[in-house]
């Protein structure tokens, strides 16, 4: 998958690395963007799903990329169309007016496949199609956003590195997780480092002391019990709780290196 990345970036002008806009630097992939930089294309942050963090955390961050990194960066919701003028527009302006490709990057459950979709609309069109090898669910497609903007429509997907969390939890479909405890409760605890505890109380609707102890409440009242030990069933818990996180439904946002959550500025 990574080899088709990267021979798909020789052959573009612009790499967009869709991120999650919960948690931007830990969906990075810096290898992809060196790849990229090493090559002459330019690169396009995208900071998706913009409607589950505040304003000030999507332009806090998009300062810090630009100031610090010189890397432009924009923030949208695909979901609810937000911000696609916006993309077009800074697409248009990285080519200066000249024809050119984009390649749409990104972690599993980051949404590069929602962005696409919202791209191609009811005026684009499919110029070329290229067979990939055996194992891929789709082609790569060549489509037209504009008269002077095309994009690949590709599965793109980045494997997760780094982060142990990530790599589980983005790598895997929950549902062929061998343990998914351990992901959900690394999971958990993260949640609870940048939000408080109330966000999860109020979520599931129950009081819980720990990670664990959450998960034994939400298979509780959920009914999810062991035949065999007529215990909690867990492990169904620790899956709710990472589809969750994948579909939204819990919210909670990281902040760049620049601020920390006592900055009375940020709110602004």
């Amino acid at each position: 998958m990574l080899g088709k990345v990267l021979q798909l970036i020789k052959r573009s002008d612009i790499v967009a690395e869709v991120l999650d806009a919960r948690e931007p630097s830990l969906t990075r992939s810096k290898k992809i963007e060196n790849f990229a930089i090493k090559n002459n294309k330019k690169v396009l942050l995208i900071l998706n799903k913009g409607d589950l963090v505040p304003l000030w955390v999507l332009k806090a961050w998009k300062q810090y990329f630009e100031s610090n990194e010189d890397i432009k960066t924009i923030y949208i919701s695909s979901t609810h169309h937000l911000g696609t003028k916006v993309l077009r527009n800074t697409m248009k302006a990285l080519l200066k007016g000249q024809k050119g490709i984009v390649l749409f990057v990104g972690y599993p459950k980051t949404g590069k496949s929602s962005i696409i979709n919202a791209l191609k609309g009811k005026h684009s069109a499919f110029t070329s199609a290229h067979p990939l090898e055996y194992g891929y669910t789709k082609t790569i497609q060549l489509f037209k956003i504009d008269n002077k903007i095309y994009a690949w429509d590709t599965p793109g997907i980045i494997p997760p590195d780094g982060d142990e969390l990530e790599k589980i939890i983005r790598g895997y479909n929950v549902d062929r997780l061998e343990d998914p405890v351990k992901p959900a409760l690394l999971l958990i605890e993260r949640i609870l480092k940048f939000t408080s505890a109330a966000i999860l109380k109020q979520i599931y609707k129950t009081e819980f002391s720990d990670p664990y102890d959450l998960l034994v409440k939400i298979a509780t009242k959920r009914g999810w019990i062991n035949k065999t030990d007529k215990e909690p069933n867990v492990e169904m818990a620790a899956k709710a709780i990472i589809r969750d996180f994948h579909e939204g439904k819990i919210t909670y946002y990281t902040l760049p290196p620049s601020l920390n959550r006592d900055d009375k500025s940020s709110s602004v």
